[in-house]
């Protein structure tokens, strides 16, 4: 993925609904390895959809919420896990 222009950077940086590309970099993930595992997301893990409503884009609070219950954070998310050295 090239580097976007500072000015999608800033544009993005408060923006409700990201798509891919933009959500990738928000979540500084390697894009090729998250991309791999998008469909996995979505239909096994519940990951937010695209709206079509907002340009096929995901909503931002709903993947950041989405990433608090999977990281144990919100209650009904997955129970966290304890280190043997605890």
């Amino acid at each position: 993925m090239t580097t976007p222009a500072p000015e999608t950077l800033e544009r993005e940086k408060d923006a409700m609904y990201l798509n891919d590309a933009a959500l990738i970099r928000w979540l500084g993930v390697p894009e090729k390895a998250f991309r791999a595992i998008l469909p996995a997301l979505e239909t096994k893990y519940n990951f937010p959809r695209k709206q079509p409503f907002f340009g096929n884009k995901r909503y931002k609070p709903a993947v950041k919420t989405w990433l608090d219950k999977h990281n144990g954070l919100i209650m009904g998310g997955p129970p966290a896990q304890r280190s043997r050295h605890e």
